[in-house]
């Protein structure tokens, strides 16, 4: 008979213990999400144009000799700096030296004829003026006196001849900057104005040829007229700076198969750290944005209805749509949808839903030599 005290006694306990955990489940719910949030702020921003670039020497020669001959010497080492004037090929003188002294006798013989038939012609002058001479004897020793005079002309040409072509066995350097190896090497006979002997490229200073599309002519155009343009060239391996010049040529069309425009920048390269032919990451400087208004990027969240952040008041989360003018650096610059001082979550969005409670947590630096 005491079945049923019993059973009622089992009922009431376990609704006691349905009811105790009702107000758990209901804590469950309104739990706080962890979030890392960051700060709207206003700051300067430049506004860059970011593309890739090529290194190109100022000027680049390719050296041949003026002259025909062996090679009896190379007076540099591969790949060395060299400077204007300096000698980097020895040709077999020779030869020339032979011509050289020929040519000399040939003037010193045309010199004296030349002085013998002006004074003859300087005499049979004053004898014309007399009458004593007749005009026939007069025209023919002036005549003879003219043609020594163009003979000795020619004779000295030949003589300034044979000194360039004994010059030019001593090939020079005809700029400074950096020789690639010797292409010819020694004791090789070498023809005039044929063979490469060796490439030269100036890279102190050097430039730094890039494209741009030509939705930006109009407004780099107008920038470079109000001033001087920086330009910065970096490793695109470790993002380390090779140096900082400025802009120098804009190219007078557009490529009509590509839609870009060819531009080109002076960089000192005291260092040497742009080589001839590298690729390089370029970024073009135009102006400054003045009190531009960012967030980190990562704050920002992609849909079809465009982009949209949480913004965090009073620790709850509301998402927003927000108009995001461009990126810098990590961070996106806003022309809409906020203001500077409020807060957005940059890390835990996943787990939002808008009006949802959050629990700030200090934002996480990762160490990477860690």
């Amino acid at each position: 008979m005491k079945f049923p005290s019993l059973l009622g006694a089992l009922l009431f306990s376990l609704a006691v213990a349905g009811c105790s955990k009702a107000p758990d489940s209901g804590r469950a719910v309104s739990r706080a999400v962890p979030v890392e949030v960051a700060s709207v702020i206003r700051r300067d921003l430049p506004i860059q144009r970011v593309t890739i670039g090529t290194v190109e020497p100022l000027s680049s020669v390719q050296l041949k000799s003026k002259v025909q001959g062996e090679i009896v010497k190379v007076h540099f080492a591969d790949g060395a700096r060299v400077n204007t004037g300096e000698v980097l090929f020895s040709i077999d003188p020779r030869s020339y030296e032979a011509a050289l002294q020929r040519a000399q006798a040939n003037v010193a013989v045309a010199q004296a004829n030349y002085d013998n038939a002006k004074e003859q012609a300087d005499r049979y002058t004053t004898l014309s003026n007399r009458g004593v001479a007749s005009k026939e004897q007069f025209t023919q020793i002036r005549t003879a006196a003219i043609t020594a005079a163009s003979e000795l002309a020619a004779r000295q040409a030949d003589l300034a001849e044979a000194q360039l072509s004994k010059e030019w066995t001593a090939v020079v350097a005809p700029i400074t900057g950096r020789a690639g190896a010797a292409l010819i090497k020694l004791g090789n006979i070498v023809q005039a104005n044929t063979e490469v002997l060796a490439i030269i490229h100036q890279t102190k200073p050097t430039y730094v040829l890039f494209a741009l599309p030509e939705a930006d002519l109009d407004e780099v155009r107008q920038r470079l007229a109000d001033g001087p343009l920086r330009v910065v060239a970096r490793n695109p391996e470790n993002e380390a700076t090779l140096g900082e010049g400025e802009l120098v040529f804009i190219d007078n069309g557009v490529n009509r198969e590509s839609g870009m425009f060819l531009l080109k920048a002076s960089f000192p390269n005291e260092d040497e750290s742009l080589w001839p032919g590298k690729f390089v990451d370029v970024t073009l400087s135009l102006s400054e944005q003045k009190n531009a208004l960012t967030i980190p990027s990562e704050a920002i969240m992609e849909s079809q209805s465009g982009s949209q952040v949480f913004v965090v008041e009073n620790g709850v989360a509301t998402l927003r749509k927000v108009e995001v003018e461009r990126t810098f650096e990590g961070d996106s610059v806003i022309r809409a949808g906020l203001s500077a001082g409020e807060t957005v979550v940059i890390s835990g969005q996943l787990r939002l839903i808008s009006g949802a409670k959050v629990d700030i947590q200090p934002s996480v630096t990762t160490d990477s030599d860690s």
